[in-house]
């Protein structure tokens, strides 16, 4: 990404680089390095090891909505409260603007049945609000993610993992060895498995949530 830049060009990044993605930061890193600008880089390297240390503790979780609690040897994964009233919000603001876009479909029609007379801009509302029928559509997936994590636990025990979750509504307590919890790549998703039952998913893309997801099951098979 930064082998066709000069090393002027790197530095003046480098007073930059907390604006730079982790993934950024970590590539201007490996080419200051191989430069020998070791000493330029010092506090960037320090930014990366404390992002790096936040992921191994799991802080990382809340992204997904979740938080690690660690005790007596073991950890204990649960839905935040936050991201349950995130959810709520979502499905609230999802079902106004599912209703603005409903009565812009009906102005539509209205217009069109009765023959009214057609002012430019008033069709031009409308046709915006129509078109937040499928913006609101968006907004109700936090309808399924509120139900397939109500009532969620992930946890250890003396090396079985334990997983409570909802599958087709019906919430269902899983038992498996440690053994059977792996990380699996799926096209552009990465997928936490527990046998053959998914618990958390994230982009592949996403260098943060790819490396949370994998110190987790890290965690979770070491703990347990």
């Amino acid at each position: 990404m930064y082998s066709d830049k000069s090393n002027k060009e790197l530095l003046e990044l480098l007073e930059h680089h907390h604006m730079l993605t982790f993934e950024s930061q970590i590539q201007l890193s490996e080419e200051l390095g191989k430069r020998n600008l070791q000493k330029e880089k010092k506090m960037l390297d320090e930014t990366i090891a404390l992002k790096i240390a936040q992921i191994k503790n799991l802080e990382y979780l809340k992204d997904f909505g979740f938080v690690a609690e660690f005790n007596n040897g073991g950890v204990v994964v649960t839905r935040t409260t936050r991201a349950v009233l995130t959810d709520f919000i979502a499905i609230f603001a999802g079902f106004i603007v599912f209703l603005i876009g409903v009565y812009g479909i009906a102005s539509l029609i209205s217009v069109f049945i009765n023959g009214e007379d057609m002012n430019v801009f008033s069709l031009a509302i409308d046709l915006v609000m129509a078109s937040l029928v499928l913006t609101g559509f968006k907004f109700f997936n936090g309808i399924k993610r509120l139900l397939d994590y109500s009532g969620f636990k992930l946890s250890n025990f003396e090396g079985i993992i334990t997983l409570q979750k909802r599958f087709d509504l019906k919430l269902e307590k899983i038992k498996e060895k440690a053994s059977e919890l792996f990380l699996e790549t799926q096209e552009d998703q990465m997928v936490l498995k527990l046998g053959d039952r998914p618990i958390f998913n994230s982009s592949v893309e996403n260098i943060v949530q790819r490396m949370t997801l994998q110190e987790l099951a890290n965690v979770l098979k070491k703990e347990g």
